[in-house]
């Protein structure tokens, strides 16, 4: 007892808290309720041993010091304490000097053991976000669609993601850390990277290089951003893979589609200026005549232009979905008919004869009125148009499946199998000394496919040259979604 509350005061005067226990068992349930720095333990103890104190303390906190108070002073007590987690140990009887300088010494390896503690747990923290950030990137560059490679300064590939593997059609990128010459073998691609990561220029962002893949037929827009340090020094490159075919191939449609459009409105207003320039001159001597002939072909020109703006405006608007549909039901065969009465004045002026085979018991079907007016009506015009002297057209409406078909016939000039894949593409007309003086848009069987399409049927053709052709049109009998 002298000891303890001698201990007590020496620490007390030095500045410490200090608590005290009578015996092992009071001062192990002490330690249980109270964080301690350090812990003085008199190994002849009533109650519970020291020793056994030892063991139980550091079983609850192997960071707590431990000092051994021992009147019998031995080796082999000293390496038991030891073994046990005890970090010194006094014999008694020993000075207050003594006491302070052992109980500073086990205070400071107590701080130095706490902060090497926290600086491991911040390690390990600084770690595991680390590794949460590399988890969250390759999360992120694995699910792009675009192909990312990263390589470093020495030009191994250091990161990449599955999109980049599908459009090099790589082996497949199983490690990291090789060159970039044993995953991608195109060459093009490579001398951009490399000479991205050899620049000496400070100020660029990024460079984009439009290169063909393997198989030439797909082309990649690859924009390569060098990675710097502080001081602009590059330490690699970052490379964004990106599938421009289709971009590639809608320009070049675009332009096409302009010529097409600039070459039909070109040729009707060039002959409109012409007679009007004629007439205007007055070449005619006055004649009224022949004044109204040319007037009536520059007004027969206006039409043609106007049917073909017409047509430009129909397929815009079905394209970009502004076509306002009210669907209904339908009965084909009375529009049918109607057309046929609209047309026939024309079709006998060139002596071609329609005939039409439409059963009543044919059902009606869910359409637009007027999608299935200007459907027939162009296929049918089609149809008397490209027909010869004394030709015919046929229109023969019979069931077929779950689709009501519509066959419009004709015995005119025909098709070429090498024209037949083309025939609904935009303003397409068969290169045929044939058809050179026939005048139309090249627009009217677009429309016609597009018609069918938007009401979930489909339009099929069978031609032959100098024999006729036969367009069929497959309705379905209700208004399906797919």
């Amino acid at each position: 007892m002298g000891i303890r509350e001698g201990c007590k005061r020496v620490l007390s005067e030095n500045g410490y808290a200090v608590d005290s226990a009578e015996d092992g068992q009071v001062g192990l349930q002490r330690v249980s309720e109270k964080n301690y720095d350090l812990i003085l333990v008199d190994l002849m103890m009533p109650g519970l041993g020291g020793m056994a104190l030892i063991k139980k303390i550091h079983h609850m906190d192997p960071e707590i010091i431990t000092v051994v108070i021992t009147g019998n002073a031995t080796i082999e007590s000293a390496v038991e304490a030891t073994k046990l987690g005890a970090y010194d140990y006094l014999p008694k009887p020993f000075s207050p000097e003594a006491l302070s300088a052992v109980v500073k010494r086990g205070l400071e390896k107590r701080i130095l053991s706490m902060e090497a503690k926290k600086l491991f747990a911040e390690r390990d923290a600084r770690l595991m976000e680390l590794v949460n950030e590399r988890s969250r990137l390759r999360t992120i560059i694995g699910c792009m669609a675009d192909g990312v490679l990263v390589a470093n300064m020495e030009g191994r590939l250091v990161l990449w993601n599955a999109s980049s593997v599908k459009m090099l059609k790589s082996r497949g990128f199983d490690i990291a850390g090789e060159s970039l010459e044993y995953y991608i073998s195109n060459e093009p691609l490579l001398a951009a990277i490399k000479d991205v990561l050899t620049s000496e220029d400070k100020d660029f962002s990024m460079v984009s290089h439009e290169i063909p893949a393997q198989d030439q037929k797909v082309i990649l827009m690859a924009n390569i951003a060098p990675v710097r340090d502080e001081d602009g020094k590059i330490l690699g490159a970052v490379t964004v893979l990106r599938d421009i075919t289709d971009l590639k191939e809608i320009n070049k449609i675009k332009s096409q589609f302009v010529s097409m459009v600039a070459h039909e409105l070109r040729a009707p207003l060039a002959a409109i200026k012409g007679w009007l320039g004629v007439i205007l001159s007055g070449e005619a001597g006055g004649n009224a005549e022949q004044n109204k002939q040319w007037l009536q072909r520059a007004m027969d020109r206006s039409d043609s232009l106007l049917d073909l703006v017409d047509d430009l405006l129909v397929i815009n608007r079905m394209e970009a979905g502004k076509v306002a549909q009210k669907m209904e039901p339908v009965k084909i065969n009375d529009i049918i008919n109607k057309i046929i009465d609209f047309l026939k004045p024309g079709a006998e002026k060139r002596d071609v004869s329609i005939q039409a085979e439409l059963p009543e018991e044919l059902p009606q079907v869910q359409a637009d009125v007027r999608d299935m007016e200007k459907l027939f009506t162009n296929l049918i015009s089609n149809a008397i148009k490209y027909n010869r002297e004394n030709g015919s057209v046929s229109i023969k409406g019979v069931m077929d499946g779950s689709f009501v078909r519509y066959d419009v016939k004709d015995t005119g000039i025909g098709i070429p199998a090498e024209y037949l894949s083309r025939i609904f593409d935009d303003f397409y007309r068969a290169d045929d000394e044939r058809t050179k003086k026939i005048s139309g848009t090249g627009l009217g069987l677009t429309i016609a496919k597009k018609i069918v399409n938007s009401h979930f049927g489909r339009i099929e053709v069978e031609s032959e040259p100098e024999k006729g052709s036969i367009f069929s049109v497959f309705l379905p009998l209700e208004h399906r979604k797919e």
